[in-house]
């Protein structure tokens, strides 16, 4: 095994749960390695107890925001010590695009030469926004969407009498983030923002007293959401009728036939920019819902959304 692996995908597409049966496959003292994990020796049971001493799960504290450097230093000591079991040290690190910079570098010695036998397995749904000399350091194992009627076919056998297209269609072709979807009652949500945003493009709505409302929900909600719409209206543009998806809003596309497509093109960039802002915390909601809303009064004719929050 390498020191490090990087499992780098979009959201929901399991790379979590593969680390935990990665990290389970570690931990396991069965000696045929097909058969990892078992589920019946020591180590398996110490990891469904949650209590393995050579197994360690990173995140995010609760209290903070990114993984600081005194906490990827605490992960570098642990390394250090000798293996309780006699076998490897696993970490895995969840909330690997939430670590500063200094904490990443802070991680790089012991990527490259940890005491012993260990392994530190990076989960990133950005792997681009890490350092160059972290990705180096890792054996990449990409987790790509898998075949669109694979994924229906199997949310269908999930769970009957769902829009399955739809909710697949928002959550990027990623399985597990639709059933995701599904369980925290989304469609009801999508339908609403759909007859929101189409309220205030035609003119019947009021885009500030609508930001209000939106801002009662998360911001990353209502922000993926709209950049979902935004590169589907951008493609339903330039790729013509065949290249519209049976799921999409129309009275969104018919809605704006209109509006020249370099302004989506600076709207998008935009959202990016401002869902990044977001995550940070530093702005309003209700802020961030208004400055994203008012410019589809104008047809997008706006100054860029960062100069307005």
């Amino acid at each position: 095994m390498p020191h490090g692996v990087l499992l780098a995908g979009p959201a929901g597409m399991g790379k979590r749960q593969f680390a935990r049966e990665l990290a389970g496959f570690m931990m396991c003292r069965h000696e045929r390695l097909e058969d990892r994990p078992c589920g019946a020796c020591a180590g398996c049971a110490m990891m469904r107890g949650g209590g393995h001493p050579d197994f360690r799960w990173e995140t995010v504290p609760e209290d903070r925001k990114t993984i600081g450097v005194d906490q990827t230093r605490k992960i570098s000591e642990y390394m250090r010590l000798t293996s309780f079991q006699g076998g490897y040290k696993v970490v895995v690190i969840a909330d690997t695009d939430l670590m500063t910079r200094n904490a990443a570098n802070s991680l790089l010695k012991t990527l490259e030469e940890p005491a012993g036998d260990a392994l530190i397995i990076l989960v990133s749904g950005r792997p681009d926004g890490l350092l160059p000399t972290v990705r180096s350091r890792c054996q990449l194992l990409k987790f790509s969407r898998p075949p669109r009627e694979q994924v229906l076919t199997w949310l269908h056998e999930c769970e009957s009498g769902v829009d399955w297209a739809r909710l697949l269609y928002l959550s990027g072709g990623a399985p597990l983030r639709a059933l995701e979807m599904h369980e925290q009652g989304f469609a009801e949500l999508d339908g609403r923002f759909c007859q929101d945003l189409g309220g205030i493009i035609g003119g019947s709505a009021d885009p500030v007293a609508i930001a209000k409302e939106w801002s009662k929900y998360p911001p990353a909600t209502w922000l993926e959401w709209l950049q979902i719409v935004v590169i589907g209206l951008i493609r339903a543009r330039t790729g013509g009728a065949e290249k519209i998806q049976e799921c999409e809003p129309v009275h969104l596309i018919s809605g704006t036939v209109n509006i020249n497509l370099s302004r989506f093109y600076r709207y998008l960039d935009d959202l990016v920019a401002v869902r990044r802002q977001s995550e940070r915390g530093s702005l309003r909601a209700d802020l961030i819902a208004a400055a994203v809303l008012i410019p589809w009064a104008s047809s997008l004719n706006y100054r860029p959304i960062y100069q307005e929050i």
